[in-house]
């Protein structure tokens, strides 16, 4: 069975979250967003994710739970020595006796006083966060995949819709075949004598049958619906494919109606076109 384009997977460990999701799109994309921490792994992560999806917009989300991360304070002694001189004596010019205030200088002057991850940044490697891609990757997929079941499902009970309309205009069409000779015939029997009858029958009317003859397209249409069940049961991508036999079964419809006028056969059309229609807008959701 084949896989939707559409699903959501996701997986929380210590420190940050993976989040996958998947959206429609004629095309492979793979967007990955990534904190600064993170952004050596980004090329690691889009070929990794490229490899396993075959079409479709996917996009990759890693945070960082800032609070689990220990910080350290980092002071900038030498800036802080010179701040400190200066302020000390602003305060002398001035006539202040009071010391300067330490917090007074770490707050005026910028980069005096650092806060940085305790960590050490290579616990964001590639390496390190492959194990907890693959698992926010595999629900992604499990989700992607009980969506393409229910598609594909949906898929072979229009296809069977599809068959059992065929069946009623090969019905259809043998009555139909037997009414317009036995039309013919009645109209012959008025405007023509019996020889000529006889040799309009042997050319003309075998000729205007041929052009109603629509044993080829029924023949077609089964044969679409087989492959096109083929498709839809196999594993691998296959929403192009399913698409381009609905575009097929379609034109073979549109031929039927430009050949028989008939009320039944048309209501027989374009219940077929209707399921066709359907199909291809579910193809459009498949990989």
């Amino acid at each position: 069975m084949g896989r939707s384009m559409t699903g959501w997977g996701t997986y929380r460990t210590t420190g940050y979250t993976i989040n996958i999701r998947g959206l429609n799109s004629k095309f492979r994309e793979v967007l990955v967003h990534l904190p600064q921490e993170f952004f050596g792994a980004e090329p690691y992560i889009h070929k990794y994710i490229s490899e396993k999806i075959s079409r479709g917009r996917v996009d990759v989300y890693v945070n960082i739970d800032k609070s689990n991360i220990r910080k350290k304070i980092r002071l900038n002694t030498p800036l802080f020595k010179s701040a400190y001189k200066s302020f000390e004596k602003m305060f002398l010019e001035a006539g202040i006796k009071e010391k300067v205030p330490a917090e007074m200088i770490i707050n005026s002057i910028d980069g005096i006083v650092a806060v940085e991850n305790a960590g050490d940044l290579k616990e964001f490697r590639w390496e390190r966060i492959k194990p907890h891609i693959d698992r926010a990757l595999n629900d992604f997929i499990k989700m992607k995949d009980a969506e393409g079941a229910k598609l594909a499902k949906d898929i072979i009970k229009r296809a069977g819709i599809i068959k059992k309309e065929a069946r009623e205009i090969r019905s259809r069409f043998l009555v139909f075949k037997k009414e317009y000779a036995e039309n013919t015939l009645e109209k012959l029997e008025k405007l023509m004598d019996r020889e000529n009858r006889k040799k309009y029958l042997s050319t003309d009317i075998v000729e205007a049958l041929d052009k109603h003859n629509i044993t080829e397209e029924l023949v077609r249409i089964n044969s679409h619906l087989s492959q096109l069940e083929t498709i839809v049961r196999d594993k691998g991508p296959n929403g192009r494919k399913i698409d381009f036999m609905a575009q097929e079964l379609y034109r073979e419809a549109n031929t039927i109606s430009s050949k028989i006028s008939d009320p039944a056969v048309a209501h027989s059309v374009i219940a077929i076109k209707e399921n066709t229609e359907k199909i291809r807008e579910q193809s459009m959701n498949l990989e």
